[in-house]
Formats: C-alpha cells, sequence, structure tokens
C-alpha cells in the first residue's frame, strides 16, 4: 500500500483496479513481466521472449505506467469537494456487496480499432473464459458506484477518446460515464503490451499460455484505490478492500 495520502486533487487520478494479491505467482509474474511493481515502485528486469522483434521492455511502455491491474472503474480525477475518504467510504460499500472469485485466464489480442496499420494486430491482454459473469457483475457496480465522485472530462480529454474512432453506443456510454467501455461494451482484461505487430503479438501469446496453465486461476478477492499522483506518472497501489468484507 502507498503510504502517501494526499495529492494535488485537482490534477491526480485515481481508479479503482483489480490487482492480484501482491504475496502470490500471479502479482510476481506480472509486474515482473511489465518491468514495475505498482506496490514498492521497484522497476524489475523483464523475461527475454524467443519470437519477439523488441525488448519487453520496449512492448510495454504504455502498460508498464499503468501496473499490473485489470480495470474495474477507469482513471478518474475527483469532483470539486470529493475528497479520498469519500473514495475510501464507496470501495469499503461496493467491496462488502461482492464475494471472492477465481477467473480462468487465457493470452489473447484484443483490436487495435481503426485508422492502425494492417500489420498491427492491437495489444495482447489476458482475458478470462467461460465464467466472466462476476467480474461483469462487479465491474458494473463500481463504474455506477463511484459515478459521483468522478469529475467531467476536460474538453482534451473527450478529443483523444473521440479519437479512437468509437460506435455510437460508445460515445453515448463517454459521454454519460467518462468512459466508452462500460456495462455492454466491457471486457475485463489485463493488459500485457503496448499495440504491436502480428508476429509481435503471436510471440507473446506463445510465452505465456504455458504460463497461465501453471498459475492456474486467478483469485479476485479484492479491489484496489491506483493513483496517479500528476499527469503522466506512474500508478501506484495505494489500497486493497477485500471483498466480502473480509479483514
Amino acid at each position: 500500500m502507498s503510504g502517501r495520502t494526499t495529492w494535488d486533487l485537482s490534477t491526480a487520478r485515481f481508479a479503482i483496479y483489480y490487482a492480484p494479491p501482491e504475496a502470490g505467482r500471479w502479482w510476481e509474474e506480472g509486474s515482473r513481466w511489465l518491468g514495475r511493481d505498482a506496490i514498492t515502485g521497484r522497476f524489475l528486469d523483464a523475461p527475454k521472449v524467443p519470437g519477439l522483434s523488441c525488448t519487453v521492455h520496449d512492448a510495454t511502455v504504455d502498460a508498464r505506467r499503468y501496473g499490473w491491474h485489470g480495470t474495474l472503474k477507469a482513471p478518474m480525477r475527483l469532483a470539486p469537494g470529493a475528497r479520498l475518504g469519500d473514495l475510501r467510504e464507496v470501495a469499503l460499500a461496493v467491496a462488502a456487496r461482492h464475494g471472492p472469485f477465481t477467473l480462468a485466464m487465457r493470452p489473447g489480442v484484443l483490436p487495435a480499432g481503426s485508422g492502425q496499420r494492417s500489420d498491427f494486430a492491437g495489444f495482447v491482454a489476458l482475458c478470462p473464459g467461460a465464467g466472466a459473469t462476476p467480474v461483469n457483475v462487479l465491474a458494473e457496480d463500481c463504474v455506477r458506484a463511484f459515478e459521483t465522485l468522478r469529475a467531467p472530462l476536460t474538453d482534451a480529454e473527450t478529443a483523444k477518446r473521440r479519437a479512437q474512432s468509437l460506435s455510437s453506443r460508445q460515445g453515448e456510454y463517454l459521454a454519460a460515464w467518462g468512459y466508452p467501455f462500460v456495462f455492454d461494451e466491457f471486457r475485463f482484461h489485463m493488459t500485457l503490451s503496448d499495440r504491436v505487430g502480428t508476429s509481435d503479438a503471436a510471440a507473446i501469446v506463445d510465452w505465456w499460455q504455458p504460463r497461465v496453465q501453471t498459475l492456474g486461476p486467478m483469485c479476485v478477492d479484492s479491489l484496489a484505490i491506483f493513483v496517479e499522483p500528476a499527469p503522466g506518472a506512474p500508478f501506484v497501489l495505494h489500497e486493497r478492500f477485500a471483498l466480502g468484507g473480509r479483514a
């Protein structure tokens, strides 16, 4: 947990993420892959991957800044008058409404979207197979419950999102919820790369496939507040909240 509790609330962003238990192998493996531990802030040596045209470090520049996580409520600035204590209260309430569950994760490629070069596959991520309903329910609760604490998007933030060529429904969600990929447009995932070419994507998937089998189901037993202390700064895990209200 981050020891810092004060930030410039006009610029800091807060996100509600899932992060694997810090003492477990899922946390260690994912943090090592990205090259940074979002709890300690320590930089790590990423593995070497056969068939990858660049280093893992170069393939994970953006992903590393966000840390090893799965998004439940996308990064947001706090609304005027809202405080970190308000965020904690909502997190405690949401966590108490949901029990722990497991997800069978598998690596795959998520689409790059329109406007990308034809030789770019998209980005690689771990996604759940069957049995994703509990995490979808948890994410929907997070999207709704934290909404009163979210500051409106700036014009620049909105323009950046709309540059992704959103569908009409995604555009409506962006306007209403500050993020286009919610509810029926949501797909839980844990990012393994930035946008990469098709051959690099295949190399990453091949590297992760046997490892997810060895690691086994991912235990979702908490949600966490992550903080971006200043624009462009690495996100850090500030505090966890156990599902089911466990201590």
